[in-house]
């Protein structure tokens, strides 16, 4: 296995290896089997043999050195994203986009910790989530609310007493 590792791609391998990589989840191995050029019959058999690590280890290790300078390219840094807000910035700035470049300062900001974004969540509560007065006031507010229930309750409770034989 290790001379295959070593053994040199062909054109069609390497280009396989680029839409793999560049392309993935977005399109199958047999289409971009059939895309570099092999037979629309084989190319199933041919994306299985290129991706297998087993039958074609070389293929596989250029696919992942593709996916990790790919993943080097768009990664993210405090000190790439910053640069990047700082060109969208100045590109507004040359062109009179004050709006666009309003925004790229302020989450300049937002990424040194000078604004602090807070956002209210706004539910009911539930009773685990209440304290003592929160409970005594919500207790208040279903009597208040269900008020003449009670008192429905109660004159019914007397009425059913009066009748009841001594």
């Amino acid at each position: 296995m290790k001379n295959l590792i070593d053994k040199p791609l062909t054109e069609r391998q390497k280009k396989f290896a680029e839409i793999i990589a560049e392309q993935s989840g977005r399109i199958s191995g047999t289409e971009a089997a059939i895309q570099v050029g092999y037979e629309r019959g084989s190319a199933y058999q041919r994306a299985y043999e290129l991706t297998n690590p087993e039958i074609c280890p070389h293929v596989v290790r250029y696919i992942n050195e593709i996916r990790k300078d790919i993943s080097k390219k768009y990664e993210i840094s405090k000190d790439n994203h910053m640069e990047e807000l700082w060109r969208i910035r100045e590109d507004a700035r040359k062109k009179d986009m004050q709006m666009v470049r309003l925004r790229a300062e302020e989450n300049r900001g937002k990424m040194m910790g000078y604004y602090i974004e807070r956002k209210a969540i706004l539910t009911n509560p539930t009773l685990d989530d209440m304290n003592l007065p929160e409970l005594y006031a919500k207790m208040e507010a279903i009597k208040k609310k269900n008020r003449f229930l009670v008192v429905k309750r109660k004159t019914m409770e007397e009425k059913n007493e009066k009748e009841k034989p001594s």
